[in-house]
């Protein structure tokens, strides 16, 4: 079977190219291409593959078969010379973020030793997986800053090819286990990798390596970061939101922080205040209700419907009738879904899971709860009225 010369190994910025077709096959989205020569990348090593146009037909996947490349189309051309033109901006930004890869991990491995574990390129960021789930702030900030130092003074990114048992006998960042002829991507002086993917020639391609976040998983440190346009994108999107939250503060970009952690004390507290008075209000409402209900074998049944919008008042009547001597209280909560809170005095005569049991199988709904609360949702609100009769007579 002949081999697909991959013509981005050797020229990651050729745009444009001729080749032959070999053959064609049949594909679900319509015809599988394979030509003798192609510059366009095929998904792999975490990084997606290219777009464009082959044949007039726009690239819809370009699958990387071993010896041979695979380009999906719609149209089963004809054979003779076709040609291909890669989706430029696309595979420019994929060497910007590559290239940014390499130079990151290799600065996570010489300031504190952390290795890359995987990679993986998306369409807004590109992650690394770091063996330890130990790495902070300093180092990330070491790290990031060794990377754009070494971006800044656009070293030269060569390609090479090499023997594989001459490829292993080098200091490469993480050992390969391929055999053939290994491709090897050296950033001067920093970092020495084998990989198939497309780079920038220089680091200054790069643009600059901006860190957006990590998160620790599993014994892992999962870096998000950006490079190049897309760290421009994100600094503009960045500087329109801290701008505009500048704006409704009425306050200069650099108070912002001090402002948003003073509003968020502040709405926390007035919270509090709110919670407060709601429970003051609940135990007005339950000692209101509780003298005007009528009793029933010495206990006095609090049966009570409110709104959808008092669902967290109606649980804290249902509590504070309960505090009351000899009192039970079926509370119902319109809304979807609708809410039901049974309580009674600790220790009194009745179960309010087994009276709660007994309304839900009658009426529809979830719950459950102990002896002396149980709640439950899903009642359907027509029945609320009923239900909350039907518990009455069980008491």
């Amino acid at each position: 079977m002949p081999h697909t010369e991959r013509l981005y190994y050797t020229n990651s910025y050729l745009k444009e190219f001729d080749a032959r077709i070999i053959r064609t096959s049949p594909d679900p989205q319509g015809a599988r291409v394979y030509l003798d020569r192609t510059a366009f990348y095929p998904e792999s090593g975490g990084q997606p593959s290219d777009y464009g146009v082959l044949a007039g037909n726009p690239l819809l996947d370009v699958v990387d078969e071993g010896d041979e490349i695979g380009h999906v189309i719609a149209e089963d051309p004809p054979f003779k010379p076709v040609h291909g033109s890669v989706d430029w901006g696309r595979r420019f930004d994929h060497m910007q973020q590559h290239t940014g890869q390499h130079i990151l991990s290799a600065a996570f491995e010489r300031t504190a030793s952390y290795k890359t574990v995987s990679f993986h390129l998306g369409t807004e960021s590109a992650t690394i997986d770091l063996d330890s789930d130990r790495v902070g702030t300093k180092q990330i900030e070491a790290a990031e800053e060794l990377a754009n130092q070494v971006v800044f003074e656009n070293r030269p990114v060569q390609i090479s090819f090499r023997p594989a048992a001459e490829a292993q006998e080098l200091e490469l960042r993480k050992p390969t286990f391929r055999e053939g002829d290994i491709r090897l991507v050296e950033i001067e002086e920093f970092d020495l990798s084998a990989c198939g993917g497309t780079h920038v020639n220089r680091t200054g391609g790069v643009g600059i390596i901006t860190v957006r976040k990590m998160e620790r998983a599993k014994g892992l440190t999962r870096v998000e970061f950006v490079c190049g346009g897309r760290a421009l994108r994100r600094a503009r999107e960045d500087f329109s939101v801290l701008t505009e939250a500048a704006r409704l503060f009425s306050t200069g970009l650099e108070n912002v922080p001090e402002l948003i952690a003073k509003q968020a004390q502040e709405l926390r507290d007035a919270g509090k205040s709110v919670q407060k008075l709601t429970e003051d209000l609940a135990e007005l409402q339950a000692a209101h209700l509780w003298r005007q209900a009528a009793e029933k074998g010495g206990v006095r049944v609090v049966q009570c419907l409110f709104e959808a919008t008092e669902g967290k008042k109606a649980k804290f009547v249902a509590h504070a009738v309960g505090k009351h001597a000899s009192a039970v209280a079926l509370i119902g909560v319109k809304g979807t879904p609708t809410a039901l809170f049974f309580a009674q005095t600790p220790g009194g005569k009745s179960s309010m899971t087994d009276v709660l049991k007994q309304t839900l199988a009658k009426f529809g709904g979830k719950g459950g709860g102990t002896r002396d609360f149980a709640q439950a949702g899903g009642v359907p609100e027509n029945e609320l009225t009923t239900a909350l009769e039907f518990a009455a007579s069980l008491v």
